[in-house]
């Protein structure tokens, strides 16, 4: 049985979802549990059609059942993040006895969050408020901090976001994930080298470098991650929706991303590095700071082990 929630999307309308169900049957007991939460749905059964129909109803979140052979919905969960910039939530539909979709979704799904498909009503509703809540949260700060009347979000060397704010969006999910259940993951990240780097070219150059990772990092993560700059030298990664296992796969994706990027500096060029660390809800608990310094022991940690097999934690120039 649904459980019946009074929310409203847009204009004052209850929130639209677009559901892609290729099985009929699925798709209206889906629709049906949906319409009792207070949803309005959209059903679709072709993959094909799903980009035409978003670009003209413009959902509030998509819901997409991720099935084998072709796995379709992972191709159209990437297309339709890029269309909508990661501002429209996605989730995967999988089979809870699957666990081929499930290892599939975690590993190539562009860290879309997922839920069981053919389970409750109630379970449906929460994942997809709490995914919308977070949502209007970072609108509406993002519109207070444009209209002037709070402190500024971003931090002003990088234009990432700053420690508070993401702490205020870390206690945010928090809430949301004790809630209505799911999972986030929390990265540290420090740019390996940065003091030695800073004593020899400078403030400004240390900054431009700064401004630099930034940017790569940024490049690296989804549209819908918080990043932010939480200290000198160093970040951090709010990633809704994934679970620790789909952590590895990130931190390598990033770590690459850094090993392969180069800054000129006086006609040489460095190689920039990071040193990487990890928290999972609900592995870990605690109170915002307490996350984000657990992920920042995490990353300690690993340095650590570095050293101690003979891996310099330092630029390359």
């Amino acid at each position: 049985m649904g459980v019946r929630r009074k929310r409203v999307g847009k204009a004052g309308q209850p929130p639209t979802v677009l559901v892609v169900e290729p099985r009929a049957e699925d798709l209206e007991r889906t629709r049906m549990l949906l319409g009792e939460a207070g949803f309005r749905v959209v059903p679709l059964t072709r993959f094909d059609a799903a980009m035409p129909l978003f670009e003209v109803i413009r959902p509030d979140a998509v819901l997409l059942a991720a099935q084998a052979p072709d796995y379709a919905a992972v191709q159209v969960a990437r297309r339709l993040r890029q269309l909508s910039r990661g501002t429209v939530p996605v989730l995967y539909l999988v089979d809870p006895h699957d666990p081929e979709a499930y290892r599939f979704c975690l590993e190539k799904g562009q860290c879309v969050d997922m839920v069981s498909r053919g389970g409750s009503g109630a379970e449906l509703a929460m994942k997809l408020h709490s995914q919308l809540k977070l949502k209007a949260a970072v609108l509406r700060a993002a519109a207070t901090e444009e209209s002037g009347n709070a402190l500024a979000l971003h931090d002003p060397v990088t234009g990432l976001y700053n420690r508070s704010f993401l702490l205020a969006l870390i206690g945010l999910e928090v809430r949301r994930a004790e809630r209505y259940g799911g999972t986030f993951s929390l990265v540290a990240a420090e740019v390996g080298g940065w003091g030695a780097f800073r004593k020899e070219f400078g403030r400004g150059m240390a900054e431009r470098l700064l401004v630099y990772s930034a940017v790569v990092l940024g490049q690296t993560v989804r549209e819908a991650d918080a990043a932010a700059r939480v200290g000198d030298c160093q970040f951090a990664l709010m990633l809704p929706g994934t679970p620790a296992e789909a952590v590895p796969e990130v931190l390598s994706r990033v770590g690459a991303r850094f090993e392969a990027a180069r800054f000129q500096v006086e006609g040489r060029v460095v190689r920039t590095s990071l040193e990487l660390g990890a928290v999972s809800f609900p592995d870990a608990v605690g109170t915002p700071a307490q996350l984000l310094s657990a992920a920042q022991q995490e990353m300690r940690r690993t340095r650590e082990f570095r050293r101690t097999v003979g891996a310099p934690t330092r630029l390359s120039i």
